[in-house]
Order: C-alpha cells, then structure tokens, then sequence
C-alpha cells in the first residue's frame, strides 16, 4: 500500500473529513467539484524528498509531506475555520498515533495558516510532518 493510501484509510476513519491527495504544487491545486468540505489535502512536499530506509531487505518509507485540513472560508474571518481545522488535525494525528501504520509523531509539529496558498478559496491549516511506514516493502 502506498503512504497516500495509507494517509487516505486513516482520513476516512475521521468523521465529517473527506480525503483529496494533489500530486502538484500548492499554487496550482485544483479540488474536483464533488470533493465534499472540509477536506484533508495529503501531498509529497516537492521537490519530493523524504528517507528510503533498508532493513534486511525491507524498505520503508519516510517521506516529507505537507496534510493541509481545509474548508469553505469567509473572508471575513477565517479565525472559525482555522480553529475548526486545527480540531480536524488534532483527530488525524491521534489516530496516526493510534494506527499500526506510521510510527508515533512528534510531540512538536510544525503548522502554518492557508489563505492565499491555493487557487480555490479555502482556507485552514498545514502539517510539516514525515511519516514513518512502520511496515515497508519487502525485496527478498
């Protein structure tokens, strides 16, 4: 399985949370009309980079990656949805933590605000975060 399947099946476990994964950069994002909101964004940081890590023939994965949780905004005040996102986050992490298929994460992970990021208007917050596969891809 790969990680962005592996990111989608714990998305799914989250109510009121869709999944979308963007396979381009952040300025030219595109969301298909039938993506229900909020929406978890899960894509590589690019230039992709990350870890590939060997163990007696068993590789696993550990890449950079950007989840961005996202909904409608009002332009107005996004302070709601923002707060709203960082909820959603919270659920995501706890149940990244409580799944057999990442490690745990990091006490500390790094988030920044979206509002003039993407080429939809939404807005919400970002992880800076690697995800470690605990099981990988056996070659032997």
């Amino acid at each position: 399985m790969r990680i962005d399947e592996k990111v989608q099946q714990i998305v799914e476990s989250i109510p009121g949370l869709s999944y979308a994964y963007n396979e381009n950069d952040w300025e030219h994002v595109t969301l298909d009309s039938s993506i229900e909101l909020p929406v978890c964004l899960y894509q590589y940081q690019l230039p992709e980079s990350g870890e590939l890590i060997n163990k007696n023939g068993n590789f696993r994965d550990f890449p950079n990656a950007l989840i961005a949780f996202l909904d409608n905004t009002e332009l107005i005040d996004n302070a709601p949805t923002i707060e709203r996102m960082k909820d959603y986050a919270r659920q995501f992490i706890i149940a990244v933590n409580n799944s057999v298929l990442f490690d745990t994460l990091p006490e500390n992970i790094i988030y920044q605000a979206v509002y003039d990021k993407l080429n939809v208007n939404l807005t919400g917050i970002m992880l800076h975060v690697q995800l470690r596969e605990r099981q990988g891809i056996c070659v032997k």
